[in-house]
């Protein structure tokens, strides 16, 4: 595990077609604001249609990916940070902040609460650009105002956003949530269309439609996911963590795992395990 304290901003405009292939889970946290054009977001298992001004928070290790929405082009603004960067809160009050729940969540801002958070964006890419003296301090500061305001954002709009529900999309929720349940079994996408009644070529197609990801690319995130928590909580065998999360070997679960985490498994239990 790192030690030295991650913090990121950053600002990109993307024109046409475009979906994120980048790592879909990892060990920070995640500010995600959506400055213009339309996405698709899959977060806790479901998706949503993005508008201007939406504003999500992804908690570490849960995993998401955001899609095209029509070929419209699109701006946005990402951060990202880790425990390390935010140790300093730790001890000062600060127990009631959304990362501390474990969640993951989307918030649709008024048009006045969407000023107060691109101001503080803003401020943030500008004084990382600038990086003066007491910069990392100055970020952490702009950064628990921004968790404060999400929070009371959320607070005063408890009714949460709902997610996309087509007939296809409830189809795949199912199909998520079976894969969620019996991700340790050796499942096949033959098996997994005859459950639901589909034809696999339609199952491929819907799932990554829906979700960004392919129904195995899905599978093997579950799985691995699964993987790190046994690796850092518990002292069983690696084999033995392989099959207990559906792998068929122990050479196709350190080869997946480290296309996954950039880490080997043992790597990863002598960094992380508690």
């Amino acid at each position: 595990m790192s030690t030295t304290p991650y913090f990121a901003v950053e600002q990109i405009k993307r024109t046409g077609h475009f979906n994120m292939d980048s790592d879909h889970f990892h060990e920070s946290y995640e500010i995600y604001y959506l400055l213009s054009g339309e996405r698709y977001y899959y977060i806790n298992d479901r998706v949503y249609a993005l508008q201007v001004g939406d504003l999500l928070f992804i908690n570490k290790n849960h995993l998401h990916r955001t899609t095209s929405k029509g070929r419209s082009s699109h701006e946005r603004i990402l951060v990202n940070f880790d425990d390390l960067f935010i140790e300093p809160l730790l001890g000062r009050g600060v127990g009631e902040l959304p990362l501390y729940h474990g969640e993951s969540f989307l918030l649709r801002p008024d048009v006045h609460e969407q000023g107060r958070i691109e101001d503080l964006f803003h401020t943030m890419l500008r004084e990382q650009k600038e990086a003066r003296s007491g910069s990392t301090e100055y970020l952490l500061a702009l950064l628990l105002q921004m968790l404060i305001l999400m929070t009371r954002i959320r607070e005063a709009k408890p009714e949460p956003v709902p997610p996309e529900s087509s007939e296809k999309q409830r189809r795949v929720y199912r199909i998520i949530e079976y894969l969620n349940k019996e991700y340790m079994q050796k499942l096949t996408l033959p098996e997994i269309a005859e459950q639901f009644y589909i034809s696999e070529t339609y199952l491929c197609r819907i799932f990554k439609q829906t979700t960004g990801f392919t129904v195995i690319e899905y599978l093997n995130y579950i799985r691995i996911r699964e993987a790190q928590t046994l690796l850092r909580e518990t002292d069983d065998k690696i084999t033995r963590i392989a099959e207990e999360t559906g792998f068929d070997s122990i050479a196709h679960f350190g080869r997946v795992f480290k296309q996954i985490v950039k880490r080997s498994p043992l790597q990863y239990r002598k960094q992380n395990q508690m």
